[in-house]
């Protein structure tokens, strides 16, 4: 089915079989998420309804302001944990945000060294995640911070040293990539 488009937002399939997900609501969610992030851009959410795995990865179209946000997610990625196939407004809002983030982060020129999702490493990932999660929050997204400190332990280490990297990455804004992935040389 063809993708249904709200504004700046296009969200496909436009209508889900296999899922209890509305792509209105969803269009709804991401347009709003977009404005509270100060995200201008267009965005295209392609949502595989065909698994419950929650990988979610995102790419632009060019290193400019005016680029398009394609993200894709499997359906996992903005599901209701407590209410499996139906569509989860805050994993919506935490799994789709830090995708806007890593793509406005990503439209920046301190960011171009970075290859795509599928090419990050775990811990580049992670802390990524830690980043954008922290701006999340921030910006009132509701955000698990236990959840977060926890992804960003296992890969860090449970340690007082993995410990400052996540606080140093949670409260900060505005850094560059090497500064993101700065806690992975230290380890």
């Amino acid at each position: 089915m063809s993708a249904l488009v709200a504004g700046q937002v296009s969200v496909d399939p436009a209508e889900f079989t296999q899922v209890k997900y509305d792509a209105n609501e969803i269009a709804a969610i991401v347009t709003s998420l977009a404005e509270t992030l100060g995200v201008s851009n267009s965005i295209s959410l392609i949502v595989d309804e065909t698994t419950p795995l929650a990988k979610i990865s995102c790419s632009i179209d060019a290193p400019s302001s005016d680029a398009t946000i394609v993200i894709d997610a499997m359906s996992g990625a903005i599901e209701n944990t407590k209410q499996l196939t139906t569509l989860g407004v805050n994993q919506t809002r935490t799994s789709v945000g830090r995708m806007l983030l890593r793509a406005r982060d990503r439209m920046r020129a301190d960011f171009a060294d970075v290859g795509t999702d599928d090419e990050l490493t775990l811990a580049e990932s992670a802390a990524w995640d830690t980043y954008c999660a922290g701006r999340l929050a921030r910006a009132g997204i509701e955000i698990n911070t236990q959840r977060w400190r926890y992804n960003h332990r296992n890969r860090f280490g449970f340690s007082d040293a993995g410990d400052a990297d996540f606080d140093r990455l949670w409260a900060a804004d505005g850094l560059s990539w090497s500064e993101v992935v700065a806690g992975i040389a230290a380890d």
